[in-house]
C-alpha cells in the first residue's frame, strides 16, 4: 500500500510539475509575444516616422536645390555685372583717353581748362588690389550755366565711373564777363 500510494504521490508531482511547467512556459511565451508584439510596433512606428523624416528631407532638398539655383543665377548675374563694370572701367594704360575725353567735353561747353595736374593710377583706398584710382585736377573758367553743365556732364555722361571729389570757387564769384575760375579734382578708376 505504501508504494502504490507513494506511486500515486510521485505521478501526482510529476503530472503537477508538468502542469506548472505548461503554464509557466505560456504565461512566458505570451510575455514574450506581448514584449515582442510591442518592440515590433515601436519599430514600426519608429519606421513610419523615419520615412515621414526622409520624405520631409527630400522635399527639403528640393527646395534647398531650387535656392542653390537661384543663389547661382544670381551670382552669375552679378559676375557679369561685375564684368560689364570692369571693362567699362578700362586699362590703367588707357587714363591719358580720360583726359582727352575731359578736354573735350570742356571745349563741348566752352569752358577754358587754364591747367591740369595728375598722377598716374594708384591703388585705390578701401578697394580690391586690382582696382586703381586716378585724379585729375584742373583750373578752369567759364561762364556759370556752362560750369553747371559741364559739370552734370562730368559725372552723369562720361560712360564710366566718374565724380567731382573736390570743388573750389576762385574769388571773386563772378568777373565782370561773368566768368567764374573754379579748381576742380575728378577721379576714376582702372583695372591693372
Amino acid at each position: 500500500m505504501k508504494t502504490r500510494m507513494r506511486s500515486i504521490l510521485e505521478r501526482a508531482i510529476s503530472y503537477g510539475l508538468i502542469v506548472v511547467a505548461v503554464i509557466g512556459f505560456m504565461y512566458f511565451q505570451g510575455s514574450v509575444d506581448k514584449n515582442q508584439k510591442a518592440a515590433l510596433a515601436k519599430k514600426g512606428a519608429d519606421l513610419a516616422l523615419l520615412k515621414t523624416r526622409i520624405e520631409e528631407g527630400q522635399k527639403n532638398f528640393a527646395e534647398r536645390q531650387k535656392q542653390i539655383e537661384g543663389i547661382m543665377k544670381t551670382v552669375q548675374a552679378r559676375q557679369a555685372e561685375l564684368e560689364n563694370f570692369e571693362r567699362r572701367l578700362g586699362k590703367s594704360v588707357d587714363y591719358t583717353q580720360f583726359i582727352d575725353q575731359v578736354q573735350r567735353k570742356a571745349q563741348n561747353f566752352g569752358i577754358a581748362i587754364l591747367n591740369s595736374q595728375c598722377t598716374r593710377p594708384a591703388a585705390a583706398p578701401n578697394a580690391p588690389p586690382t582696382y586703381l584710382e586716378f585724379a585729375l585736377t584742373m583750373n578752369v573758367t567759364g561762364a556759370y550755366e556752362q560750369m553747371k553743365h559741364f559739370l552734370w556732364d562730368l559725372e552723369n555722361s562720361m560712360g564710366r565711373l566718374t565724380k567731382v571729389s573736390n570743388l573750389v570757387i576762385k574769388p571773386p564769384i563772378c568777373d565782370k564777363e561773368g566768368r567764374m575760375n573754379l579748381t576742380i579734382t575728378l577721379k576714376t578708376y582702372f583695372t591693372q
